[in-house]
């Protein structure tokens, strides 16, 4: 068995509001083992993480498929290519999260073979679909 890249998407804490949808790559691997890559946290403490279970307190509501990488993509390459992934705290980055750095990873993990970047798209766009179907937030304009 090959590994297998998803992406997943989580409702929005505290509010399902889009921008507060945490997204994630999920891997398992052939030996059965797993694991959520993502960033935690808030800006300008965003972190990345590699958890080997579930990190949030619900399941995802939405895991989408990206890819089976080819043999020649190995468990650490897949690892050092989202922990390489850059995390941006800066105050130019403020509108900068999760989503934005699934995206990123998505990218490197383009660089090594692990996925092309058609599939890459196909993923960045169900996840924006899902992340799209959040409750709208009230802008106060009537």
């Amino acid at each position: 068995m090959a590994i297998q890249i998803s992406l997943l998407v989580y409702k929005g804490i505290p509010v399902d509001f889009s921008k507060y949808r945490h997204t994630a790559l999920h891997a398992l691997y052939p030996d059965g083992k797993y694991d959520w890559l993502h960033v935690a946290g808030a800006h300008p403490f965003f972190k990345f993480q590699r958890d080997p279970e579930n990190p949030m307190s619900e399941s995802p509501i939405a895991w989408i498929p990206v890819c089976t990488a080819p043999d020649s993509v190995t468990k650490a390459k897949i690892i050092l290519a989202c922990a390489s992934t850059s995390v941006r705290n800066s105050n130019s980055d403020r509108d900068w999260n999760c989503q934005n750095w699934v995206g990123e990873a998505l990218t490197e993990l383009v660089k090594i073979g692990c996925l092309t970047k058609e599939q890459r798209g196909a993923a960045i766009g169900k996840m924006v679909e899902t992340i799209l179907e959040a409750e709208l937030e009230d802008d106060g304009v009537y």
